[in-house]
C-alpha cells in the first residue's frame, strides 16, 4: 500500500472545530441522549409546563458531558428539573452557585451541594443558569455551574 499524504491549508487547522448548539424543545419530559446532546451547548428557552424535566442518560463512559444554559429573555414562572431516568439511577458530586434574586440578606447567594442519595436538581422560577454535568463514572455526574432564580434557591432531592 502506498503512503498517502494529506495536504491541508493551514487555515483549516487553525480554524478549530465548531459544534453547533442545540435548542431543546420545552416539554413535560425531555430525554437527553449522548448522540444528540453530549459535548454540545444545550439551550433551554423556557418551560412548557409547570415542571419541565430533563432526563439525563446513564453515561457509557467517564468524560461524557452535558451543558445546559437558559436562553429565555425573562425569568420563567415554572420549574426546570434535571433528573435520572429512575430513582437512585444516578448520583451527583460537585455543586452549583445559587442566587435567589428576591432574597435581600446574606443567604441570597449560596453553594448548593447534592446529598449522597440525591438524583434530582430543581431550579424554581429560573432567570438564568449555566450548568455542566460531567460523568466521572457511568453512574455519577460531577455538577458545576450557577443558577439564578426569582423564586427560591436551586435544590437537590431524591425521586
Amino acid at each position: 500500500m502506498a503512503d498517502r499524504k494529506v495536504e491541508r491549508a493551514p487555515a483549516e487547522f487553525h480554524a478549530g472545530v465548531s459544534i453547533v448548539p442545540v435548542t431543546l424543545t420545552p416539554a413535560a419530559s425531555v430525554t437527553i441522549t449522548k448522540a444528540d446532546h453530549s459535548g454540545r451547548l444545550c439551550l433551554i428557552p423556557s418551560t412548557a409546563t409547570g415542571n419541565d424535566e430533563y432526563v439525563l442518560p446513564t453515561a457509557l463512559r467517564a468524560g461524557e458531558s452535558y451543558r445546559f444554559c437558559f436562553s429565555g429573555n425573562a425569568a420563567d414562572a415554572d420549574d426546570i428539573i434535571f433528573k435520572s431516568s429512575a430513582a437512585d439511577g444516578l448520583t451527583f458530586t460537585g455543586g452549583i452557585l445559587s442566587s435567589d434574586e428576591d432574597d435581600t440578606n446574606a443567604a441570597a447567594v449560596i453553594v448548593v451541594l447534592p446529598g449522597g442519595d440525591d438524583d434530582i436538581l430543581t431550579l424554581v422560577d429560573p432567570s438564568g443558569f449555566d450548568i455542566m454535568f460531567t460523568a466521572t463514572t457511568t453512574t455519577n455526574y460531577h455538577v458545576t455551574g450557577w443558577a439564578s432564580s426569582t423564586g427560591t434557591h436551586a435544590a437537590w432531592g431524591d425521586q
